[in-house]
């Protein structure tokens, strides 16, 4: 509940914005508003001012909240625990997918959720379990790879999935590419962590960036195609073996 909560207050926060955004545009255009509107503007402006007011308080007062840098764990580890790795992950994923959508240019980035990497984490360790089991127990470097290539798969088709299918998502922003952008070097990043933790996060992360937006329209068509699972886990097999 909770974490539905956190991301209906994000949508009402980007819609009052936007709605502030078109009444300046529209008042610099030379209309005129009612007292109506003019009420509802103002209304509109105190929520939204409300609500930056009570993240950046969040920012402030909660533990480790005060730390910008980013923070990545090795990906077997959010399967570790289920509860404190649950949390780790959609906090983790949700900041790295913020921070590449916020390069985006061509496209409008996906709608991004907390619920959406709370469900897929959960997804993958209901449904797939035997392989966080295996990779627990893999000692050899090809067998982790192979098992970690296949979870990425399987992360990544949940997320895109969910975010391409979310009720807000407008057309412009269900771009399969887009998705693959936002979503998948994070993921990536934190695959990469678990076989060289010499580099930081956030390089990791702009190798991991780069690698899959060479990559991205393959990947795309992965996610269409007949058999996504096993055609994403080739990419990230491959991508594993010679990164970074």
């Amino acid at each position: 509940m909770a974490i539905h909560l956190k991301d209906r207050l994000r949508d009402i926060r980007d819609f009052l914005r936007s709605h502030r955004h078109e009444r300046q545009a529209t008042t610099a255009a030379g209309k005129h508003f009612s007292d109506m509107e003019k009420l509802l503007g103002r209304a509109a402006s105190m929520v939204d001012d409300t609500l930056t007011l009570a993240e950046t308080a969040s920012r402030t007062v909660l533990p480790g909240a005060q730390k910008h840098e980013l923070v990545l764990w090795p990906l077997g580890d959010y399967f570790s625990d289920p509860n404190a790795g649950e949390h780790a992950f959609r906090r983790h994923m949700y900041r790295a997918a913020k921070i590449l959508a916020a390069t985006l240019e061509s496209a409008g980035p996906p709608v991004i959720r907390e619920t959406g990497f709370t469900a897929a984490h959960e997804a993958l360790r209901r449904r797939q379990g035997h392989m966080v089991l295996a990779l627990k127990n893999a000692t050899e470097h090809e067998a982790k790879r192979a098992l970690i290539a296949g979870m990425l798969a399987h992360l990544v088709q949940d997320i895109c999935r969910s975010a391409l299918s979310d009720p807000a998502a407008s057309p412009s922003t269900q771009d399969a590419k887009a998705g693959i952008l936002v979503f998948a070097p994070g993921l990536l990043a934190s695959a990469l962590i678990g076989f060289d933790e010499s580099l930081p996060a956030s390089d990791l992360l702009d190798i991991a960036t780069m690698a899959i937006s060479a990559r991205r329209d393959r990947m795309a068509r992965s996610l269409a195609a007949d058999q996504p699972i096993a055609d994403l886990t080739a990419v990230f097999e491959s991508l594993l073996t010679h990164l970074p």
